[in-house]
């Protein structure tokens, strides 16, 4: 059984996306790669996001997988050997205890790291048991940067840059009910499509451009516009791009914004508070989201499959983890 461990030198690098994406695209209906999440415990941390693998459990319902402390996941994961000929760990972002890890598996590492964190010494510390590194949530514009001077800082620490995955908003994107109750809202209509995920904001204020026209501008949008603003709700409704309308200030909409959301199938939630304040609150909302999402599953496996050389991630793992 070959072990690859996800790691990285900060919290919310992408460890639980990266882990999932990489076991659908190297597993198989007949052998699915299992899974392990190394933690402390099995609680929601600060963020309360779960730290065990109920994650993968619920995204990967067929693959195997186990949870534990660093000290005992390995045995947990050596169960796995008689279903699955590779077992994917998320690891954390303590250096040491992933290598330690590593060694208690014979396992190769897989260091994940953001745009613009320092991974040199963290490479170094991986020594012969790093298989390669992992850029994430790469801004636009940075494309050239990442594959000229970042990869011959990676090479020259002797490692390798196995891919890089772009900045992607529906990886970051909150579901309307974590929405609604971050925001202190209810539900007026809709609240069966409050598993949906909202990849974008607008504001319905003063908006210069025809109404419509503004809120294509993004797509799967939560507009947040006043309650007693009908006309701009109505323009928001009219785009086949908005997936709810967040109403301020506590304000019901009138009778016709409500048939016409019900008929557009527009989720209307209420929310106390002004327009700007909303918006302001929002910000702090996305420290809180997590990767719980099918729709995120498919878009990080998307990603992985076009940016990441899975092929020499396999190849290591064909190989004894040191040589």
């Amino acid at each position: 059984m070959a072990t690859l461990i996800i790691a990285s030198i900060s919290d919310r690098a992408g460890k639980t996306a990266l882990a999932a994406a990489l076991a659908v695209r190297m597993g198989s209906e007949n052998s699915p790669v299992g899974l392990g999440k190394a933690s402390g415990s099995a609680t929601a941390d600060s963020t309360g996001i779960f730290s065990d693998a109920s994650t993968f459990a619920s995204l990967l319902p067929e693959n195997p997988a186990v949870s534990g402390s660093f000290a005992d996941i390995a045995s947990k994961v050596s169960a796995l050997a008689e279903t699955s000929r590779i077992v994917i760990i998320e690891g954390s972002s303590d250096v040491q205890a992933n290598l330690q890890l590593a060694e208690a598996t014979d396992g190769l590492i897989l260091l994940v790291a953001r745009y613009g964190e320092g991974i040199s010494a963290a490479a170094a510390t991986c020594g012969s048991r790093l298989g390669g590194i992992v850029l994430n949530a790469v801004p636009r514009y940075r494309g050239d940067d990442v594959s000229g001077r970042l990869a011959a800082d990676i090479e020259s620490e002797g490692a390798k840059l196995l891919g890089t995955i772009p900045d992607d908003r529906r990886l970051l994107a909150p579901k309307l009910s974590q929405v609604t109750e971050f925001l202190g809202g209810q539900f007026l209509t809709g609240e069966s499509q409050s598993d949906q995920l909202l990849d974008n904001f607008l504001i319905g204020g003063l908006v210069l451009d025809w109404g419509p026209f503004y809120f294509s501008s993004r797509k799967n949008t939560g507009v947040i516009v006043r309650g007693d603003r009908p006309d701009v709700q109505l323009a928001a409704i009219q785009t086949d791009t908005t997936r709810a309308l967040i109403l301020t200030k506590g304000v019901r909409p009138v009778e016709y914004v409500m048939y016409e959301a019900e008929k557009a199938g527009v989720p209307l939630v209420i929310v106390p508070g002004s327009t700007p304040d909303v918006a302001e609150q929002l910000e702090g909302l996305q420290p809180l989201v997590g990767f719980d999402h099918p729709d995120k599953l498919s878009r990080m496996v998307d990603l992985v499959w076009e940016h990441i050389d899975i092929a020499a991630i396999e190849d290591q793992l064909a190989q004894p983890a040191t040589r």
